[in-house]
């Protein structure tokens, strides 16, 4: 825990890295604005309970909803920024070349992962599509929050994998 508080965000120098860079970004910044909208959304509805007495209807569907869009929006963003939580009590005694090594593994591991949940959310989605499943009070198709997750996971992926290959080259992203 001795990084410093504030570190300089660089894109990377190749094509690739820096395609991914902005666009993790770019899914970060919506998925901020996604947590935003919950968080006004939030406020009416408490401020609605105090003055008139009841709750938006469906306030708790659409802070589910938005929120599991927002989380996987930044999921990428922090991949790229190689800002997930480490553990790291394992590798303290380890080269850093073989450090590297085994970060570049978890990437990979990450990215098989997060290739598998987009696979299936991407199933799923069609599935939720085809059956009409709906939230409960305001209706809204479930399928839209799967659809709108699915390419967080596909980019998650690709990061990782563009992490994984840095860090077996010993780049250190």
């Amino acid at each position: 825990m001795s990084e410093p508080i504030a570190t300089p965000i660089c894109a990377p120098p190749d094509p690739v890295g820096r395609a991914l860079f902005f666009l993790s970004r770019a899914f970060a910044g919506a998925g901020g604005l996604v947590l935003l909208s919950v968080a006004v959304m939030s406020v009416a509805s408490i401020g609605s309970r105090v003055f008139v007495g009841t709750a938006l209807l469906g306030d708790f569907e659409l802070v589910q909803i938005g929120s599991a869009i927002a989380v996987t929006a930044f999921l990428p963003w922090g991949q790229m920024r190689g800002s997930h939580v480490l553990v790291d009590f394992f590798t303290t005694g380890v080269s850093p070349r073989w450090r590297a090594r085994l970060d570049g593994v978890g990437a990979l591991l990450l990215a098989a992962c997060a290739g598998l949940v987009a696979w299936r959310m991407a199933i799923g989605t069609v599935g939720l599509k085809d059956s009409g499943e709906t939230s409960m009070l305001l209706g809204v198709p479930i399928w839209y929050a799967y659809a709108c997750m699915t390419p967080s996971f596909l980019l998650l992926a690709a990061t990782a994998l563009y992490t994984a290959r840095s860090k077996f080259r010993g780049e250190g992203a």
